[in-house]
Formats: structure tokens, sequence, C-alpha cells
């Protein structure tokens, strides 16, 4: 599990998207825009980084934060 979490966590776009992420929830296009990649490559390791455990989804009407 710990080689996983590492693996997920050696690429540079995941990692740009885990320092955009707080405490506090972020909806896709936050994240899109404090990392200045497109929404579906976001989406793409958001949905990476959520399978490893390292995301969490919460939905909001139409809206998905993590």
């Amino acid at each position: 599990m710990i080689a996983k979490i590492f693996k997920t966590l050696s690429d540079t776009n995941r990692l740009r998207i885990i320092k955009a992420l707080t405490m506090n929830c972020q909806s896709v296009s936050a994240i899109v825009k404090a990392t200045e990649m497109s929404q579906p490559l976001v989406s793409h390791h958001l949905s990476v980084l959520r399978k490893t455990g390292l995301a969490r989804a919460e939905r909001h009407g139409a809206y998905t934060y993590y």
C-alpha cells in the first residue's frame, strides 16, 4: 500500500494538486485555477488520488469538492 501511495505521489501534476488542496473543500474549477492545468487533466489526477485514498470527494448539488 505504501508503494502505491508513493507511486501516486511521484507524478508532478498530482503533487501540484495536493499542494492546491487544503483542509477546506475546493471545487474542481478552483483546483484548475490554482494549478493552471486543464479541467480534464485535473479530473483524471483527482480520480487517481481518490482511488489511492489521498483525496476525498464531496458532492454539493451539481459540483464536486475535494
